[in-house]
């Protein structure tokens, strides 16, 4: 079933439509940023902070040498922020898998992914490698974007022979038929024996979800800034693991305060809101673990990712917590969550990582509010990513946030074109961006 609602995104491209398969997947919303703003270095970001990834990347880890393959629409390996480490990988449409660059990411979800994953400014594990596999593609006669589970089987056994040790699924509805398919848990129950990490999103229903991917994989619900599971998010039986994936404060309105910020194709920066968000930051910790020692195993991994978390409601072991994960020491979290106890850990321990190294100064992201859309959204902007004048390494180590805010720093060149506030139009639970220029979908799994 598809919506004739358009979505409408800084006047690019042409009218398409907006699935309703799509907020049941993975997300939500993606406005984007002008392709003036380039930061380079390490950001400081809630959802990082949420997370604790600052804190374990303190420990000098940041997955270099892992290889994450992220089964999706496709990854922009041309963005400056991936630094050239993006994999040739393999178009599996049809079933089969062809090596090479595939198209386009027309639906522009598989960089956003990967940049959570991967990126050296916004990405969890900064130096890890992906490997892209292209299991969607947008449709022009239907104006969705869409695969099949034969594509998606196909991607994972292609993936696991061609060496990665991680793989992203932030997939949902626009696979019909991937929850029910018998062969997708056969392949992922394949790739656990291989010692391969298979991490998916749960979901946008606000629903609990079944294990529908077999007992291998790690299902991954989303929370947003408050640490609390997100409004939307699929929630319960089948849930594993909960990660940040954003959830607007102001309705109807995503921003870099309580949305995901992350890559967009054409070297652009984008927000966005859904579980999709939210598997890539496990992903991301996962290839932290392996890169921290490359002798751990999947069930090692599997037990530092579970048996860390902090507990969670409805969220299966908790919201995963990096630092924690690492063994590396962290402030107490910013952001309350619940106190159920969690559940016995059955996986084999594994040995305690390095002590954390001293680390410097982060680089401010400041948040400068543009022209409102409407009164009820007056402080809902999406504001635009500064320059970063002094690049640090990459792989440079990003210290804990300050329990206070950071005192203000000079203003940093804006981009030569004003970004607009996107306010998002909710109607029958589908949630859309709404702007004043050509039609682009938001056409996401």
């Amino acid at each position: 079933m598809r919506s004739a609602r358009t979505t409408y995104l800084l006047g690019v491209l042409s009218p398409r439509r907006l699935s309703w398969a799509a907020v049941l997947g993975g997300v939500l919303l993606l406005p984007v940023l002008p392709a003036a703003a380039a930061p380079t270095a390490v950001q400081t970001t809630w959802h990082a902070e949420q997370a604790r990834v600052p804190d374990a990347r303190a420990a000098g880890r940041d997955g270099e040498g892992v290889v994450v393959a992220v089964l999706d629409s496709w990854v922009d390996a041309s963005h400056q922020d991936f630094g050239g480490r993006v994999l040739p990988g393999a178009d599996c449409l049809g079933g089969s898998c062809a090596p090479g660059r595939a198209a386009p990411d027309a639906c522009d979800h598989g960089t956003h992914v990967a940049g959570t994953v991967a990126a050296s400014s916004f990405g969890v594990a900064t130096r890890a490698t992906v490997l892209p596999v292209r299991v969607l593609a947008y449709d022009e006669a239907s104006g969705e974007c869409t695969g099949r589970p034969a594509d998606v089987t196909a991607g994972i056994r292609w993936a696991v022979r061609n060496g990665a040790k991680v793989l992203n699924l932030s997939l949902g509805p626009d696979v019909p038929g991937l929850s029910a398919s018998a062969s997708i848990p056969a392949a992922v129950k394949e790739a656990a024996r291989a010692g391969v990490v298979v991490i998916f999103s749960a979901g946008n229903t606000s629903l609990p979800v079944a294990d529908s991917y077999g007992g291998s994989a790690v299902i991954v619900a989303a929370t947003g800034p408050d640490g609390a599971l997100a409004s939307y998010s699929q929630r319960g039986n089948g849930v594993d693991l909960a990660a940040p994936g954003g959830d607007p404060r102001t309705p109807d309105v995503c921003r870099q305060d309580d949305c995901v910020t992350s890559m967009f194709p054409g070297d652009r920066y984008s927000v966005a809101a859904g579980t999709s968000m939210a598997a890539p930051h496990v992903s991301g910790i996962a290839a932290l673990l392996l890169g921290q020692d490359p002798q751990r195993s999947r069930e090692q991994v599997l037990d530092r990712l579970l048996s860390t978390a902090r507990p969670l409601a409805d969220a299966g072991r908790g919201l995963v917590d990096a630092s924690a994960a690492l063994g590396v020491p962290a402030d107490p979290p910013a952001n309350p969550v619940s106190t159920l106890p969690p559940a016995p850990v059955t996986v084999a321990p594994v040995s305690p990582p390095a002590a954390p190294a001293p680390a410097p100064v982060p680089v401010p992201v400041p948040v400068a509010p543009s022209a409102p859309a409407s009164p009820e959204t007056a402080t809902a902007s999406l504001p635009p990513l500064p320059p970063v004048t002094a690049a640090p390494s990459p792989s440079e180590q990003v210290p804990a946030p300050p329990a206070a805010p950071p005192p203000a720093a000079a203003p940093l060149p804006a981009p030569a074109e004003p970004v607009p506030s996107w306010p998002v139009a909710l109607a029958a639970g589908l949630l859309v961006a709404v702007g004043a220029a050509a039609a682009r979908t938001v056409c996401r799994p």
